[in-house]
């Protein structure tokens, strides 16, 4: 199965709260900038990728 596939409701949430995150910075700032704010999708994703590891992990050391 593709990444893509695999990850399409992690992929959906993390563009969505990108997107709140964006709006919400740009409100409090005043202007457009890019901080941190665009690091909210590849956060959630490498978050995935590490429970999916340890999930892993645990399952060979039972």
């Amino acid at each position: 199965m593709g990444y893509l596939r695999k990850n399409c409701f992690w992929i959906i949430i993390g563009v969505l709260l990108t997107a709140k995150a964006v709006q919400y910075a740009y409100e409090i700032r005043g202007y457009m900038a890019y901080g941190g704010e665009w690091m909210v999708l590849p956060f959630i994703l490498q978050m995935v990728e590490l429970i999916g590891s340890g999930k892993e992990i645990w399952k060979r050391e039972r």
